[in-house]
């Protein structure tokens, strides 16, 4: 009985972490993705350190906050990947200047000066 016990103890131990330790990789992943594209644009665009730092929490946070939508069974998940967008975009406008952001975003600045926005037309 008390091997039994023992056993079974084992086996919710070793389950509880697993997942755990998947998690882990992922966010190691994840983090390692998001220094290398913040330093990448960093080079190309020339923003300051302290924007960078910003970036890289923005991103990481971000990709989680993804994942985590993805592996929800009872939310919508097109709906909270939505919001999870535009809640980044909103936060990028507010770190980097609209050059800084048209760039980052992987837009070209003398493409968007050619075709204008026109509010009403």
């Amino acid at each position: 009985m008390k091997k039994l016990g023992l056993l079974l103890t084992a086996l919710i131990v070793i389950a509880a972490i697993a997942p755990a330790q998947k998690a882990g990789i992922i966010a190691d992943v994840l983090k390692k993705s998001t220094e290398e594209k913040v330093a990448r644009m960093q080079e190309l665009i020339g923003f300051d350190d302290n924007k960078a730092r910003q970036l890289n929490e923005l991103e990481y946070t971000f990709l989680l906050d993804v994942q985590k939508a993805e592996n929800c069974c009872l939310c919508n998940r097109k709906k909270r990947i939505e919001k999870l967008k535009k809640k980044r975009d909103q936060d990028l406008q507010q770190i980097l200047t609209r050059v800084e952001y048209i760039k980052y975003e992987g837009g070209d600045l003398e493409g968007v000066k050619k075709y204008p926005v026109r509010v009403g037309v």
